[in-house]
């Protein structure tokens, strides 16, 4: 339409499912952020469901075994100081 100052106007709709889809995607992203962390080497992010702190990373490429505590890549100190911390 052509308003009386002879600029169109446009209209713009909002696609439903898109900001839904957004929406979800940006509560997945703080979620990943709050329960997972990243692997020290290949940074892909890892999510701890139990168990002790000894991690692997599930990259084929990577495997790096590391803490969940201290981020380090694991060793007998972590093994000894805490391996069942909560």
């Amino acid at each position: 339409s052509v308003s009386a100052s002879g600029m169109t106007a446009n209209a713009y709709r909002v696609d439903k499912r898109a900001a839904e889809r957004a929406r979800w995607e940006e509560a997945s992203k703080e979620t990943i952020k709050k329960t997972t962390k990243p692997c020290p080497r290949c940074n892909v992010p890892i999510e701890k469901n139990g168990g002790c702190m000894h991690m692997k990373c599930p990259q084929p490429q990577c495997k790096l075994e590391w803490c969940w505590n201290c981020g380090c890549e694991w060793n007998r100190a972590c093994m000894g100081d805490h391996w069942f911390d909560v």
